[in-house]
């Protein structure tokens, strides 16, 4: 029996998905679990495993083309088993498998095009076509009925000089002599579209307080080697503040909230959020259950985020069921900056730099301390004024006292 090959939802939030790479042609055999495909989500870059063993068939979507959730775009059929109709009629039929030649000369091209008086191209040509300023005019198509294919755009390209296939990410399609357009990609799109709704839904207040560093860089100095030495990874302030953040929204469980619908969802759950930046727009990939986890563990996670941040492969898992979220910008050289809250989430920590303040103590000296700026931007619908205040002083009060005693105590931090 035939199995669908279908764009998986690997978000709340995705609607359509880029088939970046095909790593099958039409007729081959694959087996169970095997990579077929990759994908560009609406957040980062995903491998498709085949659904079961058997022949790949009817094709219907190529390299570049964006495909509905839910829409089946191909086939795995048994040997001598037809390729069924298509539940849906979203794509259009597959393309003949034909051998490739390449493009004619422009001359060529034009006149071909004129007698046609039309410009028939496939979606991922007319999308490369724009992308490198290409008159698809110009080119003449090996598909059947003259389509033009991706392969003949890229051949046209090589011919004439001109710029390379972008990478995923931002991609510049050149206009005369000097202007270019930034195109955006699914991941700047997508968090474009869900900040937008954060503002316009979502009353949104911030507040601010300056934390004193430096029991924390103690600490941080006293466990860095620790814990590379069993985990690898370095040990950051964002990791301590992970910890520290999800032990206090532990303390504090009205912060730990959506607001869906009129009413106040508290979560059971911790789940902590990263947000960590790409040359394609920024990721959120979730620690969940950070309050139970130690700090090396936590350390360890971070690491990987920022490893797979480099190829935005991420699973769905990572990228889903945050319930807070932590932004830093510190090692930008930012002081302080307003986030916005991060939909259906309630909150958000912006952390900026630690610098190096004078600051009057208690006795009535005054000392240069390390001071961090942390902002807490929140939503007014589930949380007032002073429930914010809480929660933010009882963050600086945690990061002003830590000590190594608390961490292998009460927090059970370290192992």
């Amino acid at each position: 029996m035939a199995v669908d090959i279908f764009m998986p939802k690997m978000s709340d939030h995705m609607e359509e998905g880029e088939i970046i790479r095909w790593r099958v042609r039409e007729g081959d055999r694959v087996e169970q679990g095997q990579i077929i495909l990759e994908l560009m989500t609406d957040k980062v870059v995903a491998e498709l495993e085949a659904p079961a063993a058997g022949i790949v068939k009817g094709i219907r979507a190529g390299d570049g083309d964006k495909v509905p959730v839910g829409e089946t775009f191909a086939f795995i059929v048994q040997p001598d088993e037809s390729v069924p109709a298509l539940r849906s009629s979203g794509l259009a039929a597959p393309e003949k498998e034909e051998k490739y030649e390449p493009a004619m000369p422009a001359a060529l091209a034009e006149a071909s095009q004129s007698v046609l008086g039309e410009i028939r191209a496939v979606p991922a040509a007319r999308r490369l076509a724009k992308e490198l300023g290409i008159d698809l005019a110009k080119i003449a198509g090996s598909g059947p009925n003259g389509t033009i294919r991706e392969q003949d755009v890229r051949a046209f390209a090589e011919a004439t000089k001109l710029s390379p296939f972008a990478d995923i990410g931002v991609r510049d399609a050149r206009i005369g002599s000097g202007e270019s357009w930034l195109d955006l990609n699914p991941i700047q799109r997508l968090s474009g579209q869900r900040m937008l709704e954060s503002m316009q839904t979502a009353p949104q207040f911030a507040t601010e307080v300056d934390v004193d560093m430096t029991k924390t860089l103690e600490v941080r100095g006293t466990l860095t080697e620790r814990i590379q030495q069993t985990t690898g990874a370095r040990l950051s302030i964002t990791a301590i503040l992970v910890k520290v953040v999800a032990l206090t929204l532990r303390d504090y469980p009205s912060v730990n909230c959506s607001f869906d619908n009129g009413r106040i969802k508290l979560h059971p759950q911790v789940n902590l959020g990263v947000a960590v930046g790409t040359e394609s727009g920024v990721l959120v990939p979730v620690i969940k259950e950070a309050d139970c986890k130690k700090l090396a563990q936590i350390a360890r996670e971070l690491k990987t985020f920022q490893e797979r941040a480099k190829s935005l492969r991420f699973n769905q898992d990572e990228l889903s069921g945050g319930t807070f979220t932590i932004s830093n910008l510190g090692m930008y050289g930012i002081d302080r900056f307003k986030a916005i809250v991060n939909p259906p989430e309630s909150a958000i920590l912006a952390v900026g730099q630690i610098v190096n303040k004078p600051v009057a103590l208690l006795d009535g000296t005054i000392a240069v301390r390390p001071i961090m700026t942390l902002t807490l931007s929140v939503d007014h619908r589930a949380m007032d004024g002073v429930q914010a205040a809480k929660f933010l002083t009882a963050i600086k009060a945690q990061l002003e006292k830590l000590s190594l005693d608390a961490l292998n105590s009460s927090l059970s931090m370290v192992q």
